[in-house]
């Protein structure tokens, strides 16, 4: 069985998600699974889901840990891809940033 590599999404897939969908394909490919796994909320991420689409499962830490939301959704993560590696055992975060509104998708 592949890896399970977790992905963040604000300054990491979505910097630039066109590589992104390229190097999630070649995973996949190599029988490896991704999960995109972020600090926001699950009421922040229209534009979230939007750039993902069905390409990887998206999972919501909101005020949780990332690895404890991931573990809790069944995923053992054996590589994390993220720009600021020390959030992801650090409970309490949200995001603060801008969504787009669900009508402009």
């Amino acid at each position: 069985m592949g890896l399970t590599i977790a992905i963040d999404f604000d300054d990491t897939f979505g910097a630039d998600p066109q590589a992104w969908r390229k190097v999630v394909g070649v995973l996949h490919e190599m029988g490896h699974q991704c999960v995109l796994v972020t600090n926001r909320p699950d009421e922040m991420g229209n534009d979230v889901r939007a750039e993902v689409g069905d390409l990887m499962p998206i999972l919501f830490a909101g005020v949780w840990s990332k690895r404890s939301t991931a573990h809790n959704a069944g995923y053992n993560v054996d590589i994390w891809i993220d720009d600021s590696p020390q959030n992801i055992d650090s409970d309490g975060l949200t995001y603060i940033g801008q969504d787009r509104p669900a009508e402009e998708l």
